[in-house]
């Protein structure tokens, strides 16, 4: 097997992309050239003998294109080994025959690009024994179907773990030197600040949806989206779309993950009308009483011990933030983690002023008719740590206070981000952030999308025709025998 950590040259990276349709163009533009996923997730298929051209499983590849728009097929197991751990933004899940996962899983088990993998076999008592042992397998499969509802469910609770958030220490001075944490969330904050006020011209969103129309252009589901998304759009919708599992909704958590300010600036217009609609139903609201609201979710190791030694420090999400009045679901969704030793499970108590905090319900206004309960912030809102403690063995609770505007050390931290914008207009505020980004040493934080490498090399056959395509496209020699797991697998 490859040997995944020590490699002396990049390698060339020869993948079948699920996809449609096939046609010259896009061989001739993207033949051995550069290709990268703006989504957080890849779903890459192994298996030596993988040959989908049926039309049972070809609907199926499809619907997983509902939920991930970049499919891989490998047949090699080395170039797909070296292709995961080359890996830089996104989350891999990776489906993988029996046979082939016996002697693959314990490689790359702990790759920290890959978040889960499921085991496709014919029969299942043969692989229990050894994939039992693997703790990030979610289950063995002798049917695709199945495989789709994992994923599913499996990709949404990934999805919330991704967001990410910054910590600034409750001894932040701006008169004294800053370290690194406190200087990404001074820095995000200006992000937001600049997003919130730059102008943008009024072909924005059609601009925004040709650039989706390109990106998505070998997906049928999500083309769909983006035409009615660019018929329909207005901006008291921009919560209902928000809202929807869709390619809008998948392209803003990734770039504000990676802090990609390219696509953010291409989504500014959807961002701000999030957040002027947040200001617009909020004036609605009783504020009589205060609220508690509860989020779980997992985050790493590393980032849980930020927040222990940041008790009474400020924390921010970056990233619109949806929470629930419901405890016992919140609950559920913090203790998922439990099989999983790389995260914790957290489970965020939030406690908010209703006079003096920014948010609104999500009833009647979401895609989904079960929020009733749900609770929308907007992005970057700042809250204060206040106490943490341990629920139960790898659960904690966590509390945040929503902070009042008259908080005098959030006073402090708006004024020194105002100072650092103020007299400059949009694209002269854009040049301070990327230049602050830039001088911050070992920030994760990039100004540029970072491109997943590979070499695809992809048939030539014209065909315009999008519902008579099959959604698999090849480099390697594909098998004559139908997708059917032999008994050895």
């Amino acid at each position: 097997m490859a040997e995944a950590n020590e490699k002396t040259t990049k390698p060339s990276y020869h993948a079948s992309i699920i996809s449609s349709p096939i046609i010259k163009k896009f061989s001739s533009d993207f033949h051995t050239q550069q290709s990268f996923t703006i989504e957080n997730f890849i779903i890459i298929l192994l298996d030596a003998n993988l040959n989908l051209n049926t039309n049972d499983n070809n609907s199926l590849i499809i619907r997983f294109q509902h939920l991930v728009n970049l499919i891989l097929s490998f047949h090699d197991p080395d170039q797909c080994i070296d292709f995961i751990s080359d890996i830089k933004n996104e989350k891999i899940f990776l489906i993988v025959t029996g046979s082939l996962g016996q002697n693959i899983v314990p490689l790359i088990n702990n790759f920290h690009q890959i978040d889960s993998i499921y085991v496709y076999c014919s029969n299942k008592s043969n692989h229990e024994k050894w994939a039992n042992k693997e703790k990030k397998i979610k289950g063995i499969f002798t049917k695709f179907e199945p495989i789709y509802d994992a994923l599913r469910r499996d990709i949404r609770q990934c999805e919330d773990y991704l967001i990410p958030f910054n910590i600034l220490s409750s001894t932040y001075n701006e008169n004294e030197n800053l370290n690194l944490s406190d200087q990404l969330f001074i820095y995000t904050q200006l992000m937001k600040e600049i997003l919130f006020e730059i102008e943008y011209q009024p072909n924005t969103k059609l601009d925004f949806t040709n650039f989706c129309s390109l990106i998505y252009q070998y997906n049928n589901y999500q083309l769909n989206l983006i035409k009615e998304f660019r018929n329909n759009y207005q901006q008291t919708s921009s919560i209902w779309w928000y809202t929807r599992e869709c390619f809008i909704y998948s392209i803003l958590n990734k770039a504000f993950r990676i802090q990609n300010m390219d696509i953010l600036i291409k989504m500014v217009f959807f961002i701000r009308d999030i957040h002027q609609e947040i200001q617009r139903l909020h004036t609605k609201l009783n504020k009589q009483n205060h609220l508690i609201v509860y989020r779980g979710q997992c985050i790493s190791e590393e980032d849980f011990q930020k927040i222990l030694d940041n008790q009474n420090g400020f924390l921010s999400f970056n990233n619109f933030l949806i929470t629930t009045t419901d405890k016992n679901l919140s609950l559920t969704y913090a203790r998922s983690t439990r099989n999983n030793h790389e995260l914790i499970g957290v489970l965020f108590q939030i406690e908010i002023d209703r006079t003096k905090s920014l948010f609104t319900p999500l009833d009647k206004i979401s895609y989904y008719s079960e929020s009733e309960n749900e609770i929308l912030f907007s992005t970057h809102t700042i809250f204060r740590i206040h106490t943490i403690h341990q629920i139960e063995n790898g659960l904690w609770q966590i509390e945040l206070r929503l902070t009042a505007n008259e908080d005098e050390q959030l006073k402090q931290i708006k004024e020194f981000v105002r100072k650092e914008i103020e007299s400059k207009n949009g694209s002269e505020r854009l040049d301070v952030l990327r230049t602050k980004l830039q001088m911050l040493d070992g920030s994760k934080i990039i100004n540029e999308p970072q491109l997943t490498e590979m070499e695809i090399d992809l048939p030539v056959e014209e065909n315009t025709h999008h519902e008579e395509v099959n959604p698999l496209m090849t480099i390697d020699e594909q098998p004559t025998d139908p997708l059917s797991i032999t008994s050895d697998q």
